[in-house]
């Protein structure tokens, strides 16, 4: 498979799934010194090969300019984990919690079994494209496979696309379900 029909069916997952609206989240693989980041506003379900990147991970060239704003969190995760991709999404279930918490902690079996710690909350002040972002994502990403910055959206991490599609989707049906016992819980009672 290439590298194009990678993010082609990953993005389109995302979307599919309600993870990212019709032009959020982003997308890169690692290569060498270079990385294959999703261009900037692009759409994720509908990729084109103009719509993916190639750009210096460890400095600036050419193609900067036209790689995804969040480009500068995807640099420091590659320059100081082993990721070799990276999806960043908008799971909207994930980014309600993270209003209300420092560590989602899932109550699923499933989520339980994936995420035995939870998941890390981080707050900054600026949670878009900032190096804010970069310098508190990088150390919970050396210790999970993904981290939620409060009321912005999700980082995951893996071997590839698909790791972090599943980390991303696997996390958010677990903030369904919490939402819905949540919910539940209290007509119940």
């Amino acid at each position: 498979m290439t590298i194009l029909r990678d993010f082609q069916l990953t993005g389109e997952d995302l979307f599919v799934a309600g993870l990212n609206n019709s032009h959020s989240g982003n997308m890169s693989v690692r290569n060498n010194r270079m990385m294959a980041i999703t261009r900037s506003g692009a759409m994720l379900h509908r990729l084109e090969y103009s719509d993916i990147i190639e750009t210096l991970i460890d400095g600036e060239d050419s193609q900067t300019p036209l790689a995804s704003r969040e480009r500068l969190v995807h640099r420091a995760i590659y320059l100081q984990t082993g990721a070799n991709a990276i999806v960043h999404a908008h799971p909207p279930h994930l980014i309600a919690l993270s209003l209300h918490c420092k560590n989602f902690m899932p109550i699923d079996a499933e989520g339980q079994y994936f995420f035995k710690r939870g998941i890390p909350v981080i707050e900054v002040t600026n949670a878009i494209a900032s190096e804010e972002v970069a310098a508190k994502v990088v150390p919970v990403l050396r210790e999970f496979p993904m981290v939620i910055v409060r009321g912005h959206g999700t980082f995951a991490i893996g071997d590839s696309l698909e790791d972090g599609f599943h980390f991303t989707s696997s996390l958010e049906h677990s903030a369904r379900i919490a939402l819905i016992n949540n919910q539940t819980a209290k007509t119940l009672t």
